[in-house]
C-alpha cells in the first residue's frame, strides 16, 4: 500500500476504484483466478471441545466489503482493502508503528540524496506463491516503480515514483534509483512491493478483483500472512506465512468477518461472535467500555472526517459560488455534532479547522476556525444573494433559498451503514435548513460510495467520509490540488497547487512546513471540504488477547498482526 491517504469512507494516498468499464473487467478476470485454491472461510473456524475458538485461530469484525486488493488502484484504495489485503502480505522498505515512526522493514538499508535513493533487501526476504519459495529481489522494486508510472494504469497518485528516471543493481538485493528532482516524502513511497515473477503476463488494472495471488491464482506474500480465501460479501482468511523473514506469527489464522453495520457490530463484539474489532468510533461503542472481558482502547486518530464539496459540472453550481460556502460551512455546528455522536466517548476531541495538518502536529494552524458556526451570519449572507429564505435562524423553518434562479437544494451522500455518519447528516440537515438550505438524502452502501460510481465519479454535490492517512502531509496534495488524481472534488487554486509541489522536493522541514502552511491558508479561504474533526480511533479486544497495539496511521491495527496472540 502506497502510505498516503485512503478511504475510509474512511489522503494510498486515498483509498478507491477506477472507470466502471474497467472495474467489470477487473472483477471477471480475477474471480476465475481466485475459485480453486481459496478454501476455507471465516464461517469454517475450528473450535475446542468447550466452543471456544482454537487459540491459533482470531476473528476479527471486518466494517466494510471491499472492491480489490490492489489498493494503488482507484478502485480499490479502501482503508479495509490494504489492513486485511496488503499489509499482512505486501511488506515494502518501511513499517509504521504505533507511534508513528518509520521502521525498516523488507530492507536492511535505506538513504536518499538529491540524486537518488539506495535500498539493500533483507537477504532473508522471499515470497510464498502457492507454496513455492522465491527471494524478493530488485526486480520487484523495479516492477513496482514501472507500474505507478505507466500511464495505462488508473492509480490514485504517482507523487514520488514520478521523480524517479532510472536504475542500477548490485546484484539481486540492492537497487539504486536515479530521480531528477528529490522527493521529500520518500520514505512513504515503496511501502507496497509487488511480486514481480508472480505477476508476469498479468494486467495491473484487473488483478486482485477476489485475491491477493499470482498469475495461477495462488496466493503470494512477503508478509506474515497470506489471503488462503475470500467471500464477496462474507470475509476472508489469512494464514501464516512459513517463508515470512520476521517473527513467526502466533497465530495459523486470523479470519475477517464481514459485519457492515456499526451496531450489529458492537453486538457481535459483546456476544463473542468475534474477538476484535475496528469499528467506526461513534458513542453507539459506549457499552463495550464497561462489558466484562473486553479492552476498549482508543487514540486519537489520522482520520480527517470531513464534507467534501463538489466544483464539477455534476454537483449544484451553487457551491462554486465562495459566499455560498462559507454559508454552508457557517451554518453547521462542528462542536455540537462532536459532543452528539461521541457522547462521554468525546474526550478533548475539538473541530478540526485545516485540511493539511492534525492538532497534534507542531505545523497546525486553525485557519478554517474564522467559519465557526454562526448561522445568523449565513442567513445574512444569503440574504445578500439569494430570495426567499428565513428572515432569520428557525427550527421551524420551511422556506428555501433561490439563488441566480437556482434553489438552495443540495445531495449529501454518505455511507448508509455508518450510524456515526447518519446521525451527523441528521444534525446537518436540520441545521441547515433553519437557514434555508435544503439537504436531500443520497445515502449508498459503502461499497458502491467507494467505488467507481460513487466519490471518484464527482457524482455528489456534498460527500461526508474520512481520509485516512501517513503523518506526512504529503499524501494530501493528489487531493488538494489542480488536477490531483485524488481530487475528486475537482477544486483547483494555482497558487496553492504550487506552494503544495513545492513541498513535494523540499528536504528542509521547516520550509517545507511553512509551504504547507500557506497553502493551508487558501485551501480555508476556498474551503473546497468542511473539515470537522479528526476522529478519534478504536481498537477494541477480548482481554485474552495479546499484542494488540492501536495504529493511528493509515497502514491500521494489523501493522502488527505477527504479534497477535492468545494469552
Amino acid at each position: 500500500m502506497h502510505r498516503r491517504l485512503a478511504f475510509l469512507l474512511v489522503p494510498a494516498l486515498c483509498a478507491l476504484v477506477g472507470a466502471a468499464s474497467a472495474t467489470a473487467n477487473h472483477t471477471s478476470a480475477a474471480s476465475s483466478l481466485a475459485a480453486a485454491p481459496f478454501s476455507q472461510s471465516w464461517s469454517q473456524v475450528p473450535r475446542t471441545e468447550s466452543g471456544r475458538r482454537a487459540k491459533d485461530v482470531l476473528v476479527f469484525g471486518m466494517e466494510q466489503d471491499i472492491d480489490g486488493f490492489n489498493t494503488v488502484l482507484t478502485c480499490c484504495n479502501s482503508f479495509w482493502a490494504a489492513v486485511t489485503g496488503n499489509v499482512p502480505e505486501l511488506r515494502g522498505a518501511y513499517n509504521i508503528t504505533s507511534n508513528l515512526k518509520h521502521v525498516l522493514d523488507l530492507v536492511t538499508s535505506a538513504q536518499a540524496t538529491r540524486t537518488g535513493l539506495t535500498y539493500t533487501i533483507r537477504p532473508n526476504a522471499y515470497w510464498y506463491w502457492g507454496g513455492k519459495k522465491l527471494p524478493v529481489t530488485y526486480k520487484d522494486f523495479v516492477y513496482t516503480w514501472r507500474q505507478q508510472v505507466d500511464p495505462k494504469n488508473d492509480v490514485v497518485g504517482r507523487q514520488g515514483y514520478d521523480q524517479i528516471t532510472g536504475y542500477t543493481h548490485k546484484g539481486l538485493r540492492q537497487v539504486t534509483f536515479k530521480w531528477k528532482k528529490p522527493y521529500a516524502d520518500w520514505q512513504d513511497i515503496f511501502g507496497t512491493i509487488y511480486p514481480s515473477q508472480a505477476l508476469a503476463g498479468m494486467d495491473f488494472n484487473t488483478m486482485w478483483a477476489n485475491c491477493v495471488c499470482g498469475n495461477d491464482g495462488k496466493p503470494v506474500s512477503n508478509g506474515p500472512f497470506y489471503m488462503s480465501n475470500y467471500t464477496k460479501g462474507q470475509g476472508l482468511t489469512l494464514r501464516a506465512n512459513p517463508y515470512w523473514y520476521g517473527k513467526k506469527p502466533a497465530l495459523k489464522e486470523v479470519d475477517f468477518k464481514i459485519i457492515t453495520d456499526t451496531n450489529t457490530e458492537v453486538q457481535a463484539m459483546r456476544g463473542g461472535e468475534v474477538d476484535a474489532i475496528n469499528p467506526t468510533f461513534g458513542l453507539n461503542l459506549l457499552p463495550l467500555k464497561s462489558t466484562p472481558g473486553v479492552v476498549f482502547n482508543q487514540v486519537p486518530g489520522l482520520y480527517q472526517e470531513h464534507i467534501d464539496i463538489q466544483f464539477g459540472p455534476k454537483g449544484q453550481p451553487l457551491l462554486r459560488a465562495p459566499w455560498f460556502r462559507q454559508a454552508v460551512m457557517m451554518g453547521i455546528d462542528r462542536q455540537s455534532i462532536i459532543k452528539t455522536v461521541y457522547g462521554d466517548l468525546a474526550g478533548n476531541t475539538k473541530p478540526l479547522n485545516s485540511l493539511v495538518y492534525y492538532p497534534a502536529d507542531g505545523a497546525y494552524t486553525p485557519d478554517f476556525a474564522k467559519w465557526n458556526f454562526n448561522p445568523a451570519k449565513a442567513v445574512a449572507l444569503l440574504k445578500k444573494h439569494c430570495s426567499g429564505g428565513p428572515s432569520s435562524v428557525s427550527s421551524s423553518n420551511s422556506s428555501i433559498w433561490t439563488c441566480a434562479g437556482l434553489k438552495a437544494s443540495l445531495r449529501y451522500t454518505w455511507s448508509a451503514a455508518n450510524a456515526t455518519r447518519t446521525t451527523q447528516e441528521a444534525i446537518i440537515k436540520a441545521e441547515l435548513k433553519s437557514i434555508g438550505i435544503e439537504i436531500n438524502d443520497a445515502s449508498l452502501p459503502a461499497n458502491v460510495l467507494f467505488g467507481p460510481t460513487g466519490i471518484p465519479s464527482s457524482n455528489y454535490d456534498l460527500a461526508n467520509f474520512a481520509w485516512v492517512t501517513s503523518p506526512d502531509p504529503g499524501g494530501f496534495v493528489a487531493t488538494w490540488s489542480c488536477g490531483g488524481l485524488q481530487n475528486y472534488l475537482n477544486y483547483c487554486n494555482r497558487k496553492a497547487t504550487n506552494l503544495m509541489n513545492l513541498s513535494q522536493t523540499e528536504l528542509n522541514p521547516a520550509k517545507r512546513a511553512k509551504e504547507f502552511q500557506q497553502a493551508d491558508a487558501m485551501l480555508a479561504n476556498d474551503i473546497p471540504s468542511i473539515p470537522l474533526y479528526s476522529r478519534p480511533n478504536p481498537l477494541i479486544w477480548k482481554s485474552g488477547i495479546a499484542g494488540m497495539k492501536n495504529n493511528p496511521a493509515l497502514i491500521g491495527f494489523s501493522w502488527n498482526i505477527e504479534d497477535w496472540r492468545w494469552k
